[in-house]
């Protein structure tokens, strides 16, 4: 007779065997949309499927990838999804490790593999998928190795709390060598300081890092950045928080730091009291367009596509009504990245503005409506009683 702990540890692996199914459901309704689609472009494509299901493009296009490998290259790996005994996870590692194999070696490849797939970790799945495929075909290892050195990049992610991530892909050794490098030094400086110092030895690295790149006192920085802070904050009246143009808020304290650093541009934002959008941007001597792309990037922090959070300042001015039938001011004019103003321009998307000549919808050429609401880059007053 098992006890309660057997029953609730095998209640837990009943939901992760569920979890794949419902996962391969998704992914097969997906192929299928995909090859409902064969004369649209692979862009309008990912960009339906995240507004429908309010994914971001990039991790729809990685599920639409991932969906036609299940259903072309990896039956039996499909197969054992559907049975509830291979995760996406795990699906995705045997898509990466075979997607440099021909259609013959795949499958001998998932031949092996697939079928013990459930019963292993995902560690030792991988070290069992870069063994197969050594076997199968010696020079796919340096034809992998060299896929993913062309893939190095580096990476920025916005977190909560008014914290982002840094992240640098690159060769292995060179990578190692510079994590050792940061860690030296934070440890001198450590040793240095002695109990002077109280920050940890990871908060070190990270200012070493930081400081190397982005300068102590952001004195590195050549970007324009716009933040927007509340004139009471400023004068020591509140506490409000201040909006940083492609993050979001930040507390009081953070926004003022950084509207005090020596090269920080001042220009003054109307923001309507009890919406907190903006209604006026100051300007002395600018010629029009510039000061309508100031207006709207103000007003729209954002691309105004569903779910996007492109900075509005490096996004395409997109005419609602297109020009020249349209006028190309702030009623007819929002930010829209390439992506999302290709696809109202060429992939059959249209645009519909509310009534309070703000919010947008959008609808995508199969017919999904997703509305837009652009977040107020002020804190709205409370309505007075």
């Amino acid at each position: 007779m098992f006890d309660e702990g057997y029953e609730v540890l095998a209640e837990g692996a009943g939901y992760i065997r569920h979890g794949a199914q419902d996962a391969a459901g998704l992914l097969d309704r997906i192929a299928r949309f995909v090859a409902l689609c064969p004369g649209d472009d692979g862009e309008f494509v990912a960009l339906e499927v995240a507004a429908a299901y309010c994914w971001t493009v990039p991790f729809a296009r990685n599920q639409i990838g991932l969906a036609v490998a299940l259903t072309t290259r990896l039956p039996a790996t499909f197969a054992a999804m559907r049975a509830g005994e291979v995760n996406e996870f795990k699906a995705r590692r045997i898509m990466d490790a075979t997607e440099v194999l021909s259609d013959e070696d795949c499958a001998r490849v998932e031949a092996e593999i697939a079928a013990r797939a459930g019963g292993v970790n995902v560690r030792q799945l991988s070290d069992r998928l870069r063994r197969a495929v050594a076997r199968v075909d010696p020079d796919a290892a340096a034809a992998r190795a060299a896929a993913r050195s062309r893939a190095r990049q580096v990476m920025f992610d916005h977190l909560d709390d008014g914290v982002g991530l840094l992240t640098v892909q690159g060769d292995v050794e060179r990578v190692q060598l510079a994590h050792l490098r940061v860690r030296a030094l934070a440890k001198q400086i450590r040793t240095a300081a002695g109990d002077g110092d109280l920050r940890t030895l990871d908060q070190i690295m990270a200012d070493v890092a930081l400081d190397c790149l982005a300068g102590k006192g952001f004195e590195n920085a050549k970007v324009q950045v716009r933040l927007t802070l509340p004139a009471t904050t400023v004068l020591g009246v509140d506490t409000k928080p201040g909006y940083l143009a492609g993050y979001g808020w930040l507390p009081a304290q953070r926004a003022l730091e950084l509207a005090a650093q020596r090269d920080a541009v001042w220009q003054r934002v109307l923001t309507d009291p009890l919406t907190g959008h903006a209604v006026d941007v100051g300007r002395r001597k600018y010629r029009p367009p510039a000061a309508l792309r100031d207006h709207l990037e103000a007003s729209y922090p954002t691309c105004t596509g569903p779910g996007c959070v492109k900075p509005a300042q490096e996004c395409d001015l997109d005419h609602l009504t297109p020009f020249p039938w349209g006028p190309t001011d702030q009623e007819n004019v929002r930010p829209a990245c390439r992506p999302h103003h290709r696809a109202k321009s060429l992939g059959g998307w249209r645009v519909e503005k509310s009534p309070n000549g703000r919010d947008l919808t959008w609808v995508t050429k199969h017919g999904f409506r997703v509305a837009h609401e652009p977040e107020p880059i002020a804190d709205p007053e409370p309505a007075p009683f």
